[in-house]
């Protein structure tokens, strides 16, 4: 017969090493919670908008939102920080400036903060789609590209929702401070406009 194998004595951890293993395994624990839960309210804040804005009702969508005042300065300096295509305000006549064949015309109150924002185009492309994102997004930095994205594509959506002999328009719908329309023209040097409103207390 065989003479069984001796099993080697399991070392024992010491306390210093015990201390150490625990401390990691918390602080592993907390990353792991943290992350999963950023992952977790993205998914479901992404999901809820989503589907949101495939419904034929906006209203879902309308929080009562209101957003503080920005002058036309800061709106400009917010857009050039996060678009490749700067705009001059040197360069803005009559609150209007041009950029690709899109022009922007900016509506002021009294005070020179911003009220409306009208962006005229003549066709859809990806230069209008990533100027009026990222005119979006210089209202309010907490909206990101995910969102724009669905809001222009589902302003198209729902144009023609209101109809007259000149011009039919999209829904209109809030959020986060923010309202957005669009409207088709039937006879203009532009054939849409995509208006981003401020709502402000």
């Amino acid at each position: 017969m065989k003479k069984e194998e001796r099993k080697k004595p399991n070392k024992k951890l010491t306390r210093k090493q015990i201390i150490i293993l625990t401390i990691v395994t918390i602080i592993l624990g907390i990353i792991c919670y943290l992350i999963s839960t950023e992952i977790t309210k993205s998914i479901i804040d992404h999901k809820t908008i989503e589907e949101k804005m495939k419904s034929d009702d906006f209203s879902d969508l309308t929080e009562i939102d209101t957003i503080d005042n920005i002058t036309l300065q800061d709106l400009i300096n917010n857009y050039n920080d996060i678009s490749d295509e700067k705009i001059d305000i040197n360069n803005i006549n009559d609150n209007k400036i041009t950029i690709k064949d899109i022009e922007i015309v900016f509506n002021l109150k009294d005070d020179n903060n911003i009220n409306i924002i009208s962006i005229n185009f003549k066709k859809k492309s990806k230069d209008t789609k990533k100027l009026i994102s990222n005119m979006i997004i210089a209202n309010n930095e907490n909206i990101n590209t995910e969102t724009t994205d669905l809001i222009y594509d589902n302003v198209f959506k729902t144009l023609g929702t209101t109809k007259n002999n000149d011009s039919k328009t999209s829904e209109f719908f809030q959020y986060q401070g923010l309202e957005f329309s669009l409207k088709e023209y039937k006879n203009s040097d532009y054939k849409y406009s995509f208006r981003i409103g401020r709502i402000v207390s």
